[in-house]
Formats: structure tokens, C-alpha cells, sequence
């Protein structure tokens, strides 16, 4: 797994956020950004490449974590957890509607926040594919350059999950070949990685 992914951790406690960061960069996640407050929050997944976010439930500026994780799951899609001592029927019904990767209660010992996160990062971005749909023509609107035709078929298969052989044998062209299409792809969409472009494709996924 690429450690280097980008974590949002949404905490309104700094000593907690901090024990949540602590933990993650001692587990080698050292690409972490704290959130004290909805608005920040909301900041930082417009403006930074996030690609994965911790949340406490209760939180003190007005907006719970809950309805956070409603916002992420419409305007960004990406995968999250809550970690917060909360585990009373009420709020375990409203967070299973949110569908979040995980569940952390506190107190926590550490350990479980990069194991949870690990394991929520891979079967979020593994089964967003598959039956998904996409606007594969939205992606233009991230780009620097209009995608060409080919460009937008690779995405495809990236959606699908396949991997670069795999594009490669069924597009009937190289490895090289698909190589180049993906730097350029890349560099038209400014990602650095497979992980980015998941997460970009997450946001142009059809919601039904």
C-alpha cells in the first residue's frame, strides 16, 4: 500500500488529533492533515488531494461528523472512518447509513487506526470499480488538455481496476504503450499516482 496517501483527520480535540497523527506516522502514513472544525474540514478536501479521512462524531462547530461523512460520500467519495465514544444504537444507526470503512472507538491504544485504515483504503478502492458507472467525459473539466479518446479508455480500465498488463492485452498494445498514455494522463490531470486518479474518478461516479 502507498503510504504517501494524503489523510484528512477531522478532530476538534488537538491533543487527540495529534494522538491520531502520532499513531499513523509511526505506522509510516507521514501525508497527514488536521482538521479542528467543519469549515477547515471542508477546506481541505476542496483544496488538498485528500484521499482518505478519519472523523470524530462530535464535534464542536455546529456540524456533527455524520453530517460530514454525508457531504464527503456526495461531493467527494472517498473512504472514511469514524473514530469517536459514541456506540449507543442511535448513532450506530445513523453512521451504518454512511457507510463508513471502519469504526474506532475511544478510547483507542493506537494499533487499530493504521490496520483499520489499510484494510477500509483496499476494499474501498477495490470495490468502487466493477459495477460502478462514470462521466468519463467530466474528467476534461480537471484537465489541462483535452483527454484523448484512448486517454479516456485507459481510465476505464483503471476504474475497472486492471492492472497495466492487463490494460495492455486488451487494448491489444503495449505496455509501453499504456505506460505513455497513463504519464500523459497524469500530467493533463496533475496526479501523481493510481491512488489520485481513483480518487478522481470517484468524483465524476454516477450516483443513482
Amino acid at each position: 500500500m502507498n503510504k504517501g496517501l494524503k489523510i484528512l483527520v477531522i478532530e476538534d480535540e488537538p491533543l487527540i488529533a495529534d494522538d491520531i497523527n502520532g499513531h499513523l506516522n509511526a505506522a509510516g502514513f507521514n501525508n497527514c492533515v488536521i482538521a479542528y472544525d467543519h469549515i477547515t474540514a471542508l477546506e481541505k478536501l476542496e483544496e488538498d488531494k485528500i484521499e482518505f479521512v478519519l472523523l470524530d462524531i462530535n464535534l464542536e462547530s455546529g456540524v456533527t461528523g455524520i453530517e460530514l461523512a454525508k457531504r464527503i460520500n456526495k461531493d467527494y467519495h472517498l473512504p472514511f472512518v469514524f473514530i469517536t465514544s459514541y456506540a449507543d444504537s442511535k448513532t450506530i444507526n445513523e453512521v451504518k447509513e454512511t457507510h463508513p470503512v471502519g469504526y474506532i472507538l475511544k478510547p483507542f491504544s493506537g494499533k487499530e487506526i493504521p490496520v483499520i485504515l489499510e484494510i477500509g483504503y483496499e476494499l474501498f478502492y477495490t470495490y468502487m470499480g466493477g459495477a460502478a458507472e462514470f462521466e468519463m467525459s467530466k474528467l476534461n473539466k480537471y484537465a489541462s488538455e483535452e483527454l484523448t479518446p484512448k486517454e479516456l479508455e485507459v481510465m476505464e480500465k483503471i476504474a475497472e481496476g486492471k492492472t497495466n498488463k492487463q490494460i495492455a492485452e486488451e487494448l491489444f498494445v503495449s505496455i509501453n504503450t499504456i505506460k505513455t498514455h497513463l504519464k500523459n494522463l497524469f500530467i493533463k490531470l496533475d496526479l501523481g499516482s493510481r491512488a489520485e486518479a481513483l480518487v478522481l474518478l470517484n468524483k465524476i461516479k454516477i450516483t443513482r
